[in-house]
């Protein structure tokens, strides 16, 4: 959907008043809320302006790979010049305005507000029932659906971020300071919300032409199966795991996505929009400062050069985020069938090989990324590299933007998601043949008979290697209870530091974000997690 750019101005301010002396003047060409949503132009307006929120910071566009998987036991920013992140990172936050943590937070809540708009007003513009004589039921329930799909990523990341967040259903009054809600009450607002989507959203085969990039009823079926696991482990519903597997095996036996057979292919441009494999992804574009953007982070956490002084070259990214050495080690073990290694290891990290030293990365011989360099404190032990959506491939720096599609939910995702839905709640052998499509894939061998806890260490691999740097793998941990400072022997992030004074992970506060303290100061009926 390329015209996610078409922001309306009117849904972010009020109407546009001018002055001169005594008088003040409404400008009558200027749309308010009272003059706008009357017609199905509005209405498309609105929604496209709901869909531009998956574009900013804070939602689809950087922060979500330093949130997720950077601060999770298969990424670091340790190596990042910029300490403010790297403190992030390592559950340190001494300013809790910190761009990252207040950009999750306020974009997410834009993208909330713009959907509460469209969900709020579209109702109301008259409607015809026969879709051929203008604009139908059907369209309008379809536009609200969507709405629907768009508040449930927002809030997803907002309660599995900060967990004890203000839920809003509608555009607040300018009086109102909602307070915090409890997060059983969040997660019962998206699974409505995605019940209601289900309904009246699409299928992906009976979607109109140049409508790609918009929710369909298959993506909202994987969203509901995914925030149901998330109930099951987070909330301790142990019957949300036998719930979660009912729409994700409606994904599953609807026919209607399949596996690509080149796992890499998820993650080019040439891919976007045509793949079977993708449920939703957020459409991006490199028409910066005048049209959509796109993915950031891939700028940030790439292949980076940094031979060390008196040469400090960052391009063609910025060595903000790295994958652990343990996350690397773990790929090396994960073998094909010939004993070959897992073929995602290529597509997600850049490591040093010697039988591809001189392959071309962003326009340097490959091995000239991992010199070891005694005067450099990037030693050769330290530089491996992130490579998912990352344009390694051409023979020029990355982009800021990006303009490959983020691909929010994946059908691989979907049966692993099952697989696991289905182990949780006591099907073990019914789970085992999802889990083997998406190790076929990779080459892997088909896994035997195994128990519930067998299964389910396999799955958490699996999802590992199959989803980094696809925002799964801190929920995934924290799903299962696996958060601790006993990771510290994967990631340093998550151990004591008593050199530098930081605790490392701490339980029952690290789990989630502090709120931000603008956010406080604001509403005096938001109070801040705990042990924050």
């Amino acid at each position: 959907m390329r015209n996610h750019s078409k922001i309306l101005a009117s849904l972010l301010a009020g109407a546009m008043l001018a002055s001169c002396t005594d008088l003040e003047v409404t400008n009558p060409n200027q749309q308010s809320s009272q003059t706008f949503w009357k017609t199905e132009e509005d209405a498309t307006r609105g929604l496209t302006a709901a869909y531009n929120g998956l574009l900013r910071n804070g939602t689809f566009a950087r922060w979500q790979a330093f949130a997720n998987d950077i601060r999770s036991d298969i990424g670091t920013a340790r190596t990042s010049p910029w300490g403010d992140l790297a403190n992030f990172n390592a559950f340190q936050l001494n300013d809790y305005n910190f761009e990252v943590n207040r950009e999750i937070w306020v974009h997410n809540y834009e993208l909330v507000n713009r959907a509460n708009l469209v969900i709020a007003n579209v109702p109301n513009i008259a409607t015809v029932s026969d879709c051929g004589s203008g604009f139908c039921n059907a369209e309008r329930d379809r536009i609200v659906g969507e709405a629907k799909f768009l508040r449930v990523l927002a809030y997803y990341t907002l309660v599995t971020m900060y967990e004890n967040v203000p839920l809003l259903t509608s555009p607040p009054a300018p009086e109102d300071r909602p307070g915090n809600s409890p997060p059983a009450a969040t997660f019962a607002q998206m699974e409505q919300d995605l019940v209601d989507a289900i309904a009246v959203l699409p299928r992906v085969d009976e979607q109109e032409a140049g409508n790609s990039g918009r929710a369909t009823k298959g993506a909202a079926q994987a969203m509901l199966g995914r925030v149901r696991l998330q109930m099951a482990g987070v909330l301790n519903m142990p019957a949300k795991w036998a719930e979660a597997a009912q729409p994700l095996g409606d994904v599953i036996t609807s026919g209607r996505y399949s596996l690509l057979a080149n796992y890499g292919d998820n993650f080019i441009e040439s891919s976007d929009n045509n793949n079977p494999e993708s449920l939703f992804e957020v459409e991006n574009e490199d028409k910066y400062p005048i049209g959509v953007t796109g993915v950031s982070f891939p700028k940030m956490i790439g292949p980076c050069y940094r031979p060390g002084p008196p040469l400090f070259d960052y391009n063609p990214t910025y060595c903000d985020g790295r994958p652990t050495r343990w996350y690397l080690n773990q790929f090396m073990l994960s073998r094909t069938t010939t004993n070959a290694v897992d073929p995602r290891l290529d597509v997600t990290l850049l490591y040093p090989r010697a039988d591809r030293a001189g392959e071309f990365v962003f326009d340097k011989p490959r091995g000239e990324y991992f010199i070891e360099n005694p005067a450099s404190a990037q030693r050769e032990d330290t530089m491996i590299f992130f490579r998912k959506y990352g344009e390694t491939y051409k023979r020029e720096d990355q982009r800021w933007d990006n303009p490959i599609n983020y691909k929010v939910i994946r059908y691989a995702d979907v049966l692993l998601m099952q697989g696991e839905a289905l182990n949780e709640s006591g099907q073990t052998g019914a789970a085992i043949p999802f889990i083997n499509q998406v190790r076929a894939r990779a080459s892997k061998a088909a896994l035997g008979a195994l128990s519930q806890a067998q299964l389910r260490d396999t799955i958490l691999y699996e999802r590992m290697f199959e989803l980094g740097l696809e925002a799964s793998r801190f929920n995934d941990l924290r799903r299962h209870g696996l958060l601790g400072p006993a990771l510290g022997s994967r990631d340093l992030d998550f151990a004591p530091n008593a050199a530098t004074s930081n605790p490392g992970f701490v339980i029952g506060k690290s789990e989630r974000l502090p709120i931000p303290t603008n956010e406080i100061n604001l509403n005096p009926n938001v109070v801040q997690n705990p042990g924050w």
